[in-house]
């Protein structure tokens, strides 16, 4: 079975204050433009105008740094609750159409349209499993996520994101490597090694 795409969604989640950067990462610069920029443009290259930004601190500031006028945008208002408040707008903003949803973090800059190309190809072979990034001896997001786990999404409560879903459901997971999903910016050291280390690379 070869599943469509015309109906996958995907979910940035943008929401969070930061507050170990000292700024919003969202709009930090890298390759001349905000790292949610480069995500927003990732997941528009393979998934056109069916992107989700899910907002929360900052939401001012990123809306008038960034042009988001060719994707819909949440702001959760429980951002504060930690990251699975955000996965729970960003769901409840999918239309009912909705038949998998990719969710997708604004601060891993080393993910591009390729490795989310990845991803739709094992769920189109096999639609019916959660495809989650492996990286570190361990599953995490970028994952795509079929409509059937979607009520499950809606359950998450507390910072941990997506990973109780997929713990649940190991069993049904396809993982595909993706060792650049590792790094994740949170600190200002994240960045510095980043822009050190990957500043001439593409």
């Amino acid at each position: 079975m070869n599943a469509a795409i015309d109906n996958v969604y995907a979910i940035i989640l943008a929401a969070g204050a930061s507050s170990r950067m000292g700024n919003p990462k969202q709009l930090l610069e890298w390759r001349n433009r905000p790292l949610l920029e480069h995500t927003v443009a990732n997941a528009r290259e393979i998934l056109n105008e069916r992107v989700i930004v899910v907002l929360g601190a900052h939401a001012e500031s990123i809306q008038t740094t960034i042009d988001l006028g060719g994707v819909s945008s949440v702001v959760n208002p429980d951002w504060q609750e930690g990251m699975a408040s955000s996965i729970r707008a960003g769901v409840q903003a999918l239309p009912e159409s909705a038949s998998a949803a990719l969710i997708l973090l604004c601060d891993q800059p080393l993910i591009n349209a390729a490795h989310m190309q990845n991803l739709l190809n094992g769920w189109q072979t096999t639609p019916n499993r959660i495809v989650a990034s492996q990286y570190h001896h361990s599953v995490g997001v970028p994952a795509l996520f079929p409509s059937e786990f979607f009520e499950h999404l809606l359950t998450l409560k507390g910072d941990r994101g997506a990973k109780p879903v997929l713990m649940k459901f190991e069993g049904s997971l396809l993982k595909i490597s993706l060792p650049e999903a590792e790094l994740d910016i949170d600190c200002v050291a994240d960045f510095d090694h980043l822009t050190g280390h990957f500043s001439a690379d593409q």
